[in-house]
């Protein structure tokens, strides 16, 4: 079957056809529209471990302190793994005094983003409808790590390490309320051609 004849076979139901775009695109323009205000809140995290040695104090050279900052970015692969532990998410939230939302675990490990960066940087965010709330949150994230981290260092008091927080950043998120009509008419249009023809096919059928 060539081309124009997909196309005369949609043109014989125009009608359905352009409902299916119209119904999809507003759908998606509603949704865009009607949605909740939402909130993301973002925050840097660079972890560093206390130099026991001074290069000033030294004859010999300590390569200003590279095995201290491979040491630290080490420590936050570990640091960036306990935003994924629902025991650490659930003290973050008792730290902020802020309810645990009742869900799964499972959910509970994905609530914070933390990305790690080289050498020692952690980008942690957090998404919610409420702009206190994921304030209190973000900023309790940094005071749960070195808490914990603390309680590590009392076994090993060589090894010392410090997390400086960078201010929190909180940003209104919108839905494009544009693009997501353009992608519904699209899909309005694929949906259109697809139920036309099918029908069209089962009906010579």
């Amino acid at each position: 079957m060539e081309l124009k004849e997909y196309f005369k076979i949609i043109g014989r139901y125009k009608t359905l056809f352009w409902v299916l775009v119209i119904i999809t695109g507003l759908s998606a323009f509603l949704w865009s529209r009607f949605q909740p205000q939402s909130y993301l809140a973002s925050t840097t995290l660079t972890v560093n471990k206390s130099a026991n040695l001074k290069q000033s104090e030294l004859s010999y050279y300590i390569f200003d302190n590279y095995y201290n900052v491979q040491s630290a970015g080490l420590f936050s692969q570990i640091i960036a793994s306990w935003f994924e532990s629902p025991a650490v998410v659930k003290q973050i939230y008792k730290k902020a005094e802020v309810d645990l939302p009742d869900i799964s675990q499972k959910k509970l490990t994905k609530i914070f983003k933390a990305v790690r960066e080289e050498p020692a940087t952690i980008n942690v965010s957090l998404g919610g409808s409420d702009q206190e709330e994921i304030e209190k949150l973000v900023n309790a994230s940094a005071e749960v790590m070195q808490d914990k981290t603390n309680e590590l260092g009392k076994a090993d008091l060589e090894n010392v390490y410090d997390i400086v927080k960078f201010e929190p950043i909180i940003s209104e998120t919108t839905p494009n309320i544009f693009l997501n009509t353009i992608i519904g008419l699209i899909a309005g249009a694929i949906l259109g051609v697809v139920i036309i023809l099918s029908a069209d096919y089962f009906r010579r059928d």
